[in-house]
Formats: structure tokens, sequence, C-alpha cells
């Protein structure tokens, strides 16, 4: 039994140690706060309403998120959850390619209609067969709804929002024309809705153990882990992101951008489809036409996305946030402790998606740094003075402009009163062309000022704490990058020492194939030497064609460059008569149309006496080829010569065998004697590096309080005096 290495969770823990504190997590954790920020927003203005209504609202919010995970309601919870997971991500892979999906409810919508056709239509159906029919149907009619707003938007450059919104009631009319019409049998009149699914086809829904929230729920997981992996670890993933980074940059880089807009916004389609299917065989089992109101989770699939920034990882709590208050709401209004109307969970509701929709705006909600830049400068003499002197300027300007305003209104009044119109153009102007130069001046200076802010935040910090700081964690990085470069090197020469068998089984296999190689283009000049002549032909006859259509396509071109001159003549003779010119502009393009038509005649007789000609002459060919192939088999001279190729490739392979064979023992018996050594050298390697980290650590991180220390004495002494 092999000892294990050592040390090998080092390098893990290393790596992860850098990701938590690079720029890219930084980032991710930025989008993270806006998302929270968002939500608590939302909340805080519901608190605000919630009070406003005489009741308490964090009462109401603790019986929102009790009752969404009652028995009663759970299952519809937990469904929910599974439905809005994969409506972010419908919305989420068309924001990847900067295509804003904003049919998703008309796409679910033509699923949904699908499948309760497939259910009302096969009421016999098994829920295996069901479940991956209604599946698959709902996948290419979503995609295909989908893939014509990307065409739209690739070849006619039609904004995507406003085609997807026209589908969507394009959509809704046609199912509406669809189930309502008495003769396809599917309209319920007495209940107004389509026939229920549930009673019509019993065993086409997506219970398991009584429970509907668990094949969803299974859905959605495969489809979220199916797109993160596309988007993160495949080809198409990346073209995706690039094209909806830069189209132009990934149209000279030489991505077809048309293609994989449609392809994108197919994908998007697609996962819309299976938010129709789930939602309509789950939570919606009939249709109502009753009002023209397009399914409302499309639309909420927006805010999900938008609150997870696209991220598939960032989607999951999120829709089980929608879940919950979908679910529990609107239960919680009608509960004796709250005197609420019905529309208040709706409003909620509607508050919370608001403020997730400008969830982006708290991306720049930095309150920490504001107030720290305002401190270094308040703190800081010749800062504040400098800062002081800008703000100064600015007040200023903005007085002279007061005054120059000031003025203009009693000059303007005289002037008026003096009626000279041309005076009092010359002097708006005038005073505009003053506005204007001060107004550029006080923006210059503001953009001053907001740069010298930014600058002398940057200075203090560098020889401040937070400098000391990023200096020693610079330095940490520095050493820790060189110690992780020597660790994996020396653990890839240990790999190179313990794959020598498999480095000598892959080159004996590619000299094999390469000796094969070898030995069958041998054979194929052999038999295809005496063929050489007739493939030559072959090969002529095919250009041939190609000549008569360029010949045929040039003598068209000739024909309507000889009529130019006649257009041209036509022009300037009948300029000034638009009728007269247009008349014989018609007479010659008929002359010139028969002239081409009969000129197409002549060469389409052409072509087909070509092509027989072509088809007699290949023909004869192929029968040469047959001949020289029974030729080649019959005779002794040429079978002899391809059996004693066949026999030296045996030899030369059984050879090769041979040598593999011996030498693969002694490197087996090599590493039997000298893995375990080889294996302790690299334990005694890797923890010497690791070692060295630790020791290079500590002295960082003496030098790192002793500059901290210094630091803070500075700063107490500075404040005594």
């Amino acid at each position: 039994m092999q000892k294990q290495i050592k040390s090998y969770g080092w390098l893990l823990r290393q790596k992860t140690k850098i990701f938590f504190r690079s720029n890219k997590f930084k980032t991710k954790m930025n989008y993270f706060k806006a998302s929270v920020c968002a939500i608590i927003a939302g909340a805080i203005l519901s608190f605000i309403i919630i009070g406003a209504n005489a009741s308490n609202p964090l009462l109401f919010f603790s019986y929102v998120f009790r009752l969404a995970f009652h028995p009663l309601l759970k299952d519809q919870t937990l469904t929910y959850w599974a439905i809005y997971i994969v409506a972010g991500l419908a919305v989420a892979v068309g924001f990847k390619a900067g295509l804003f999906n904003i049919g998703v409810p008309g796409q679910m919508l033509l699923a949904g209609s699908m499948t309760i056709v497939l259910g009302l239509k096969n009421p016999a159906i098994s829920q295996g067969a069901g479940v991956v029919g209604a599946l698959l149907i709902s996948i290419l009619v979503g995609a295909a709804l989908a893939a014509i707003a990307g065409a739209l938007k690739a070849y006619f450059n039609i904004h995507e929002v406003v085609s997807t919104i026209m589908l969507n009631w394009i959509v809704w009319y046609v199912m509406k024309w669809m189930f309502m019409n008495p003769a396809h049998g599917m309209w319920n009149s007495n209940h107004n809705s389509t026939i229920d699914i549930v009673t019509a086809a019993p065993n086409f829904n997506l219970t398991l153990n009584g429970q509907k929230w668990i094949i969803p729920f299974i859905i959605a997981m495969l489809l979220l882990l199916t797109v993160i992996f596309i988007m993160n670890y495949t080809v198409l993933g990346f073209r995706i992101k690039a094209v909806g980074k830069s189209r132009n940059a990934s149209l000279y880089a030489g991505t077809n951008v048309r293609a994989y807009m449609i392809v994108s916004m197919a994908l998007s389609g697609g996962l819309a489809g299976v938010l129709g299917m789930l939602y309509y065989m789950t939570q919606s089992t009939v249709l109502q036409f009753t009002t023209d109101a397009l399914p409302v989770v499309g639309f909420d699939a927006i805010a999900v996305a938008l609150v997870a920034f696209t991220n598939g990882v960032a989607i999951l709590p999120i829709a089980l946030l929608w879940g919950i208050i979908k679910t529990a709401a609107l239960q919680a209004t009608q509960l004796p402790d709250f005197k609420m109307s019905k529309q208040m969970g709706q409003l909620i509701f509607g508050i919370i998606i608001y403020m997730t929709a400008i969830s982006a705006l708290f991306i720049y909600f930095k309150p920490i740094f504001w107030i720290r830049r305002w401190w270094n400068i308040r703190h800081h003499v010749d800062w504040k003075q400098e800062y002081d002197e800008y703000k100064q300027q600015i007040k200023t300007y903005q007085r002279q402009i007061k005054t120059i305003n000031k003025r203009y209104r009693v000059k303007i009044h005289e002037l008026k009163q003096q009626g000279d119109k041309e005076l009092i153009k010359s002097y708006r102007e005038e005073i505009n062309d003053e506005l204007t130069l001060y107004a550029g001046k006080i923006t210059t200076l503001k953009t001053e000022m907001r740069f010298f802010t930014n600058s002398k935040y940057k200075e203090a910090a560098k020889i401040g704490q937070r400098g000391i700081k990023t200096k020693y964690d610079l330095a940490v990085f520095i050493a820790l990058g060189s110690a992780m470069d020597h660790f994996v090197q020396v653990k890839n020469e240990y790999l190179l020492k313990k794959q020598q068998a498999s480095f000598l089984k892959r080159n004996y296999v590619q000299t094999v194939k390469k000796c094969k190689g070898q030995t069958k283009q041998k054979l194929s000049q052999l038999y295809g030497l005496p063929k050489k002549d007739l493939y030559a032909r072959l090969v002529q006859l095919q250009t041939q064609y190609g000549d008569l259509i360029l010949k045929q396509e040039d003598a068209i071109k000739k024909v309507r460059e000889s009529y130019y001159p006649v257009f041209d003549e036509i022009q300037q003779k009948y300029l000034t008569d638009f009728k007269t010119l247009q008349s014989k502009e018609k007479v010659v393009t008929k002359q010139l149309n028969q002239e081409i038509k009969k000129l197409k005649h002549q060469q389409w007789k052409e072509m087909c006496q070509f092509k027989i000609t072509n088809y007699q002459t290949r023909k004869e060919i192929k029968h040469e080829l047959k001949a020289i192939d029974v030729k080649l088999k019959n005779d002794p001279g040429i079978q002899k010569e391809v059996m004693m190729l066949k026999k030296d490739l045996t030899i030369q392979l059984a050879t090769m065998k041979q040598q593999f064979d011996v030498e693969n023992k002694v490197v087996k018996e090599k590493h039997r004697t000298n893995l375990p050594q080889w294996r302790n050298e690299l334990n005694q390697k890797l923890n010497t590096i690791i070692k060295a980290v630790g020791e290079d650590n500590k002295i960082l991180k003496t030098e790192y309080l002793r500059q901290k220390s210094v630091y803070h004495k500075s700063a107490q002494e500075g404040g005594k005096n």
C-alpha cells in the first residue's frame, strides 16, 4: 500500500486565501452588497407602509416566513422556489449576451399551452412519458419563439424588447383563439377556462410521493448546474459572454456574432419554456382569458435576475425569497392580527421588486469611503485649505452667474421697451456665451476637486494604517506566490518521475500509430498510382463546371454593363421631364430583361448539355476505376508487394512490442525500488517550503506590527502637540 503524500492541502488553502483577498472577490462582494442593500431598502419601505396601517411590521414579516414553511404552504413555497430559479436563469442567460429577453411571459405561455394540449389530448398518458414529452416540447417551442426575436435582432437590428413584447401578445391572442374555439374541445364554458388537466389526465402531473415540489426542484437544479457549466467552462459560454460585453470586439476576433445572439436567445427561450411547463403543471393547471394579462411570473423573472446580477449561484437565495413572499405575503395580510386589504401583499411585493430593479445603484453606495475621504481632507491643514479654495472659487463663479442673470433681466427689460429685436438677440447671445464660460469653469473646478479629494485619499491610505496593511499584504502575496510556484515545480518533478511508465507507453502507442500510417500511405500509393490520371480527369471536370458558371455570370454582367451608357444617355436627355424619363427607363429595362432572359435560356441549354456530357464522362471514369481495382487485385506482382509491406509491418510491430516490454519492466522495477525515496524527498521539500513561508510570514508580521506601533505613537504625539 502506497503512502499518501503530505502537504497537498496547503496549496489549496493558500489559493483560497489569495482568492478571498483578490479584486475579483471584492467585485463579487460589491454585487452581493448591492443586492442585500436593495432588499433591505425595500423591507424598510415596506415597514413604513405596514406601520402606517397601524400594524406591527416585524410581526408581519415573522408571520410571512412562518406561514411560508407551514405544512399547508411549504409545498407551494418550495415549488415557487424551483419556478423562480428557472425564471431567473431564463432572463440571466439573455443578459449574459447583452440581450433583454422580456418575452419570457409569452414563451412560458406558449410552452405551458402546449403542455396543457398534450395532457388534454392524451388523457391516458403515463406520468413518465408526460413529463419527458412536456419537457421536450416546452424547450423546443420556447427556444423557437425566442430565436425569432434573436434573428430579428441579429439580421435586421430590431430591438429585442420591441419584438418580444409583440410576440408576447401574438402568442396570447393565438392561444386565446385556439382554446376558446369550441371545435377544438379544450374549453370549459361553465368555468370560463380551459379544461383542468388534473381531472382530464390524472397521471399527467409532477407529483412525487404526494409532493409537487420534488420534480420541479430536481429539474431546476439540473438546469442551474448546466447553465453554470456552460457559461463558465465551455467555449459556447465564453463566446456568449464575449458578445454580451463587446459585439464589435467579438466580431473582430472572428466570432459569428449573429449566430451567438440567436443561440443565446434560443437558450433563454428554452429555459422560459421549462418555466412554463413547471408553472402550468403545478400552480395554474388551467388557462383563463377573461382579462388580457400575461403571466406575472415571467416579469418577476427580470427582478430575480437583476438582484442576482445574472449570477447562477446568487439566483438560489433570491428565488427562495421571491417564493416566500409570493406564497405567504397575501396570506399574512388576511390574518386577524393585521387590518390590511388584499392588495397590501401585492403592494409590498411590488415595492421590493422596484427596489431590486434599481439595485445596481447600490454598487456606488459607499458611505464608509465617503466618510474617510471627508475625514482625511478635514484633518489635514494643507489639504483642507486647498479644498476650501476650490469651494470658494466655485461659489465666486456662482455669484458671478447670479449677477449676470440679474443684470440680464434688467437690461432685457430696457431693450424690450426700446423694441430693438436685433439688439435683444445679440445681447442674449453675449450673455449665453458668458454664462457658458462660467458654467464650464465650474464644471472644470468640480472635476479637479473630485480628482483632488480622491488622490489625497489614496495618498493618506498609503501613509496611514491602511497603507501599512496594504504593503504588508502585498509582501505576503509576493512571498506566497513564489513559494506556490516552487511548490508546484517540486510536485511536477515528482510526478514526471512517477509517470515515466505512462510516458513510455504513450510513446510506444504513438510510434505504433506512425508505423501503421506509413504502411497505409505506401499501400495507398501502390493502389493509387494507376488511378492518378483518372482522378486528374475528375478534378478537371469539376474545374470545367466551375469555369462554365463563372463564364455565364460574366456574360450576364457584360450585357448589363452594355446598357449603362444607354441609361446615362436617357437621364441626360430627359433630366427635366421625369415622366418621359421614367417611361424610357422602363422600356430599356424591359429590353435588358428580355435579352438577359434569352441569354439565360441559352446558358441553361449549354449547362444541360455540359451536365449530360459530364455525367457520361464520370460514368466512364468510374467503370475504368472499377476495372483497375479488379486488375490490381488479380495482379500477382501487386499482391506480392502488399504482402511484403504487411509482413514488414508485422515484424516491425513485434520488435517494438518486445523492446517496449523490456523497457517497461526496467522502469517499473526502478519505480518499485525508488518510489519511497522519491516520496520522502518530495515530502521533505514541500515541508521545507511550508516552513519557509511560515517563517517569512512571521518576519513580515513582526515588521507590520512594528510599523503600526510607530504610526500610532506618531499619531498620538501629533494629537498632543
